[in-house]
Order: structure tokens, then sequence, then C-alpha cells
């Protein structure tokens, strides 16, 4: 445990350590008054839940302290209703959250089961449109919190999300070095990539942030090119959402639920994932600039959809 706090603070800093602690007793504590005061967790995620940190989880408190605010009723029965993301539960709830791929490797009849399939993309329904025969399926986009921070002069780049290699943290100081300029790098992750970084004059390593502040750091630090180069298909991406709100542009591969937004709504470029660190450096170095979407979807968005539906499926009281 030390050698683990140890390295987060040599990789990350000594702040950002302390910011993702406290947003961890932050989201328990959350938790456990969402669930006394009767917007049961039971209820809307499944049987009792540990707190799931992470982007999923993020979404989820986000949205569920929406829905309080929108539905002071429970739902019409005690035992699973909402199942949020994979589970090996024997129950049969009515509605399931798919958040990735996990479905596919195991508990596929689960799935088919239930009465209706939200998802957060459609790229994820066509993925599995291909693999299962259905149930009815929806998209709802998950929704984002924080100011809407569009606006004033922008000069610098920045990655935003966790430094791992399946994120394409691995690229960083090849897509940094191609492209020059001043960067920031906001998120936590492995320490073997961000030490090679926080050793760059250029780079500056903020770490861990919290969930809905993306927005705001980006204008804070004039950030006008954000690059999220996942190197695996993403499932939705609520940091583009966030550099969206944020004011900047998203440079990335051409796969996933990332391409398939940058394409329908603009805000960004794409490269093949073939042309690896070089392509990504010369669209986020030569790419005229580009609108940024108006619209981005918001928790209390998010709430409303889910609330729309629960009230459709006659399952709320």
């Amino acid at each position: 445990m030390i050698r683990t706090i140890a390295n987060v603070i040599r990789g990350e800093g000594l702040a950002s350590a302390v910011r993702r602690g406290a947003e961890r007793i932050a989201d328990g504590m959350r938790l456990r008054r969402l669930d006394d005061r009767g917007a049961t967790i039971r209820n809307v995620c499944g049987t009792p839940v540990a707190a799931r940190f992470g982007g999923v989880q993020a979404q989820l408190l986000t949205r569920l302290i929406e829905e309080q605010k929108l539905r002071p009723v429970s739902l019409t029965r005690g035992d699973v209703i909402h199942l949020e993301g994979y589970s090996n539960t024997s129950l049969h709830p009515a509605v399931i959250s798919v958040h990735d791929f996990s479905f596919l490797e195991g508990n596929r009849e689960l799935l088919q089961r239930a009465r209706i399939l939200i998802f957060p993309s459609r790229f994820l329904l066509e993925h599995y449109r291909q693999a299962l025969a259905l149930p009815d399926a929806e998209i709802i986009e998950p929704g984002c919190i924080g100011d809407d921070a569009r606006g004033g002069e922008r000069t610098a780049y920045a990655y935003a999300g966790s430094v791992k290699r399946h994120k394409g943290g691995h690229l960083l100081p090849e897509i940094i070095r191609r492209t020059g300029g001043t960067w920031h790098i906001f998120g936590g992750g492995d320490l073997e990539l961000l030490l090679p970084l926080r050793r760059l004059a250029n780079v500056h390593v903020h770490g861990y942030y919290t969930n809905g502040s993306l927005s705001s750091l980006l204008r804070r630090h004039r950030v006008r090119r954000v690059v999220l180069p996942s190197i695996v298909p993403e499932s939705f991406s609520l940091a583009l959402s966030e550099c969206w709100r944020g004011g900047a542009a998203v440079a990335a591969f051409d796969h996933g639920a990332i391409a398939e937004r940058i394409r329908t709504h603009g805000g960004g470029w794409l490269a093949p994932l073939e042309h690896g660190a070089e392509g990504l450096a010369a669209i986020l170095r030569e790419s005229p600039d580009t609108p940024i979407p108006s619209q981005v979807q918001t928790a209390s968005d998010a709430a409303r959809q889910y609330i729309a539906m629960y009230t459709r499926l006659a399952l709320l009281r």
C-alpha cells in the first residue's frame, strides 16, 4: 500500500493524490446518502452495490442525483429493476444499462430477458446487434456536469484521461515531440508512462481531476486542442463530451464511439489507427479550426430521458 501511494505521488503529484482520495470518500458518502434518502441504489443498480470508481460510477452517481431532484418516488418493485452494467445475478431486471463489451464475455442470456436495454452510443448498440438477438433497445448518452467553459483565447494542447497503454498513453511523448507547443496532461495513470512526461520541459502534468472539472480546466489553461489517442474502441467517451463543453476540439483514432460521434457532430479530427502518433500529431498541428458542437448532453438531460423511459414502461409509482 505504501509503495502504491508513493508511486501515485511520484507519477501524478501530491495534489493529484489528495484529489483522488477526497473524491473517493465523497463518492462513498453520496452513495450512502442516496440510499438513505430512498433513491435506492438497490433498485436502480441491482442488489446492494459497493462503490465503483471510474467513469461508469461518475456517470451513475451524477445521474442518480439529478433523478432524485426530478423523481422523489421509488421504482415499483423491491428487487432488481435497473441493472447498471455487467452482473452474474439470477434475477430478472426490466432495464439493463450496457456500458461496455463485458456482457459478450458472459451472461448473454440476462440481456435477452430484459424488457429494454440502454446503450450509450449507436456504435456499442450495433456491436451487440451483430452478436446477439436483442430485446428493445434505446440510446441514452451519459451526461456530463460542470460549467460550459467555451470561449477565450486558446493556444495550448492537452491529453485528458487515464494515462494507460490502452488509452494510448505510451504514444504521448512522440505526439508531443512532433506537435510542439505547450501541453497539459489531465489524469492519473501508470507511473512508467507518467514519469517520461514529467521530464519534458513543455509538459505540465496536473494529475487526477475530479468529476465535472475538466471543462473548466481546459479553459483555465487555454487549451485549444485535446488528443484522445485510445488504441481500443471506446464505447462512448465522457472525456469527449467534457472537451466539447470546455471549448476544445479533439483528435482521435478513427474507430469506436469517439469516431462515430466526431463524424456525426464535428468538433474534431480522425486519423487511421495505423498512422499512430505521427498521424495524430499531424492533424493536431495542421488541421484548420473546426466548430465545437453547441449542444452537449448534461446529467439533467440524461436523467429526464431515464425518467421518461421508466414512465413509459410503468416502472414508477
